[in-house]
């Protein structure tokens, strides 16, 4: 598991569990309050917040 944001973020840039990943061009990792109470986790980044990023 991960202790911080930080490094959850960085485990994720090397990931290679799902099958995304030999295409990817970088990781989609989310935005706002990571205090928050409560988190809605959606469904995985589309060719569009890959290719944006």
């Amino acid at each position: 598991m991960y202790n911080t944001w930080e490094e959850l973020e960085d485990g994720i840039k090397e990931c290679k569990k799902c099958k995304l990943y030999p295409t990817r061009k970088n990781i989609v990792f989310g935005v706002g309050n990571r205090n928050a109470d409560l988190m809605f986790i959606g469904e995985g980044p589309g060719a569009d917040e890959d290719t944006l990023r």
